[in-house]
């Protein structure tokens, strides 16, 4: 998997949070369902993206200078 790939999904996951919070702001049913979603994509995205961080052979070669 790429970096990217960790990025779309924090992406998604913010666009998830905007959209369920206009459909909670207009009391629509089923925002609760949509606020977990956004949360278990960006928590899925940002996991992947600390581990890309941590498994990149650039960084390890940063921190050790």
């Amino acid at each position: 998997m790429k970096a990217k790939h960790a990025v779309i999904l924090l992406a998604l996951g913010f666009c998830t949070d905007f959209a369920a919070a206009a459909f909670k702001i207009t009391h629509w049913r089923g925002t609760n369902e949509l606020f977990f979603t956004a949360i278990l994509l960006k928590i899925a995205g940002a996991l992947l993206l600390v581990y890309k961080l941590i498994t990149s052979r650039q960084l390890r070669g940063f921190m050790n200078h």
